[in-house]
């Protein structure tokens, strides 16, 4: 038997729409409730029947007290991420470098899924004093999401295993699921709020002086509206945790189905499952925050009535339609010993001294002088600079390709076409994504995982290679940053010596370090590389995507669900052009194919025929507004916009390392994860 997995996922995205139209229409309930309440007590209190003007009174009241309090508790959990949430459990945040082989394995599968699915690179964290087997995900967005992974996981689940669990929490953040349970805990607690009001009131009732006059009959009152606010309260929080409970459960089969789709593997999470489900205790989290968050987990945290999970049995089931029952015994897992070579299938390999084994640190990439880091702040310089001349091969006017950038041009000429792929890496992506990773050198890689090694590096490749303004430009950086010149150029070519198909990967890598630093430290680090930018009279298209990239996942990364996300591509049409007509322009086909290349991106976007705008209208500075526009791009119409990109790359029949770059910054401006453009 197969398993339908669209039809698993539609189902959960419909369920979970009935059960938040549910969820709002029980608050509202709620608060026609207390109104009603309130009015009442008016009534007795004044013997004067006015039901409009109490109402008037007690419905904006109530309103504003559930609302207000929801926003503040959403706002405290937002307002740390992933990394806050995860860190309240008693995680430890993993060093990418470490010498521990069960972490370092995770590490790499972290990394690869992220690479493979076009996401950031999430902050990783393990419990240590969680021997359970269970993981979760937590954060409002994709930059500020987080993993959390217990002990018992690392030594009990296989690489495979592991996998299809990392595999499972991602697909959680890329369906925005972190961020509807973090709505709804918010709502839960607006809820609770009037509970806890009812009980303030009992409380100053039971110490209030006693009064012998009969006739007041303001104690009554008060007692009247204490029991109710508590009754209402209490029926209420637990319509919302039921509410809560189920929507929760509905995501968990969407994410295991979103979790087959990136490994086209049903029997590594089903396994994983199996494990826990042999032994009921398990999953169980000891962290005193574990009740608040038990939503977020892989697998029920602890046992109640009202499970946030669905039974383990079921979920096997619709993973493993023929499984027998059977459940295996719990033995402890160790990571497979480095051997040379890359990465293989499954982690069964690394390079010596490598990811995944114990063979010890690697040797660090050799730069003089390693001084701390200031990163003062600095003022901008405006300048404006056009397309019109710019290399898309990442060279500036009169500068010469690397050998790297020509070998990549080689490699990439007779690449056959490759359409997007929406629904999340298959395993063809992930293994592309590892062999991206195991080419990239072992020192390089430990290098950019250390934060000094991350800023530098992306401030140097995002440097001017014009010979008249590079110079100025790394004492610029260098002054910034306090480094020295030196260091910063040596620590760019760390990035620009790779081949051309590798420069992206490595720089999400540095991404995932840069994200540790302390929020001063990267406004400066915007600063610097706007400022590079505007000092930049020779533009060219790579180092423009690679400070587009930069700036945004900073950005996001203190992202606090405030961004508009309203816009249609309809009433963006012209932005949308602008895209389209950058990428024509640049198209490996040639200038003469530009307008054919243009009128498939608009066919495919399902936009109006219209004349490609001349290259010399289309400068930096409008692409930049433009790309900010489409940010606010409403989810649905994400991929339809990605689509036409895509199609202005296929016309030709060939997919250059270029032009892939450049779908992938115009996919990741718009916030749509897509994996690498690959032949599958």
């Amino acid at each position: 038997m197969t398993m339908d997995f669209q039809t698993r996922q539609d189902e959960a995205r419909q369920n979970t729409t009935r059960l938040v139209v549910l969820f709002a229409a029980g608050i509202i309930a709620i608060i026609a409730v207390v109104s009603a309440l309130i009015t009442a007590l008016l009534w007795y209190g004044s013997g004067e029947f006015q039901p409009l003007a109490a109402l008037a009174v007690a419905a904006p009241v109530t309103t504003i007290g559930i609302v207000g309090t929801s926003l503040v508790k959403s706002s405290q959990i937002r307002s740390g991420g992933g990394s806050y949430v995860a860190a309240s459990m008693g995680g430890r945040p993993v060093d990418f470098n470490t010498l521990d082989p069960a972490e370092k394995q995770l590490a790499n599968v972290v990394e690869e899924i992220a690479i493979a699915s076009g996401m950031p690179v999430p902050a990783l964290y393990v419990l240590d004093n969680e021997p359970g087997i269970n993981a979760f995900a937590a954060g409002w967005s994709a930059d500020n999401a987080a993993i959390g992974v217990t002990r018992g996981a690392l030594e009990h689940f296989t690489r495979r295993e592991l996998q299809g669990v990392i595999a499972h929490e991602f697909s959680h953040i890329a369906n925005g699921d972190t961020r509807v349970k973090t709505r709804i805990i918010g709502w839960v607690f607006g809820i609770a709020v009037i509970t806890v009001l009812g009980r303030i009131l009992l409380q100053n009732l039971w110490w209030a002086p006693r009064r012998r006059d009969n006739r007041d009959n303001s104690i009554m009152i008060i007692l009247a509206a204490a029991i109710g606010l508590i009754v209402i309260g209490s029926l209420g929080t637990l319509f919302a945790r039921m509410v809560q409970a189920a929507v929760s459960r509905q995501r968990e089969y969407l994410a295991d189905a979103s979790a087959v789709q990136y490994t086209r593997d049903p029997s590594s999470i089903g396994e994983a499952l199996m494990k826990i489900a042999a032994h009921s205790e398990q999953g169980s989290i000891r962290s005193a925050h574990a009740t608040e968050n038990s939503h977020l987990f892989f697998a029920n945290a602890f046992g109640s009535a009202l499970a946030t999970h669905p039974p383990v049995e079921d979920r096997i089931r619709r993973l493993l339609p023929d499984w027998d029952g059977t459940l295996p015994e719990l033995v402890e897992t160790q990571p497979p010993p480095p051997q040379g070579g890359p990465r293989g299938r499954n982690g069964q390999g690394g390079r010596p001294g490598g990811r995944g084994g114990a063979g010890g640190r690697p040797g660090p990439v050799m730069i003089p002088g390693m001084p701390g880091i200031g990163i003062p702040g600095m003022g901008g310089m405006a300048s404006a600079s056009g397309l019109a001349g710019a290399d898309p091969a990442g060279r500036g006017p009169g500068g010469r390709p690397s050998d790297a950038a020509v070998a990549a041009a080689v490699a990439s000429a007779s690449e056959r076409p490759a359409q997007p792929h929406f629904g999340g890496p298959t395993d063809a992506h992930i293994e592309h994504a590892r062999g991206l990773l195991a080419r990239i050198p072992e020192a390089t890689q430990a290098f950019l995982h250390t934060r000094q090694g991350a800023v530098a590096a992306v401030v140097g490749v995002a440097v001017s290679p014009d010979a008249a303004e590079r110079p100025r430009q790394l004492e610029l950086a260098a002054r910034s940053l306090g480094l020295e010149p030196g260091y910063v150029e040596g620590a760019g070519r760390v990035i620009s010596d790779l081949h051309r198909s590798l420069q992206l990967p490595a720089i999400d890598i540095a991404l995932h370090s840069i994200r540790e630093l302390p929020w001063e430290h990267k406004t400066h680090l915007i600063d610097l590389i706007r400022a590079l930018e505007d000092d930049t009279h020779h533009q060219d298209l790579f180092r423009w995507m690679l400070r587009r990239v930069v700036v945004r996942h900073i950005e996001d990364q203190h992202e606090d669900g405030s961004r508009r996300e309203d816009a249609r591509l309809g009433s963006l049409e012209g932005d949308a052009r602008t895209l389209y007509g950058v990428i024509a322009h640049f198209n490996s086909s040639g200038a003469d194919q530009a307008q054919a290349a243009f009128d498939a991106a608009l066919t495919t976007a399902g936009l109006p025929a219209a004349p490609i705008a001349p290259i010399q209208e289309l400068t930096f500075d409008r692409l930049d507004s433009s790309l900010g526009r489409l940010g606010e791009m409403v989810r649905g119409d994400r991929q339809r916009f990605v689509s036409g990109a895509t199609a202005a790359v296929l016309h030709d029949g060939r997919t250059t390392v270029e032009e892939a770059e450049l779908i992938r910054v115009v996919a990741d401006a718009v916030r749509q994860p897509v994996p690498p453009l690959i032949s599958t």
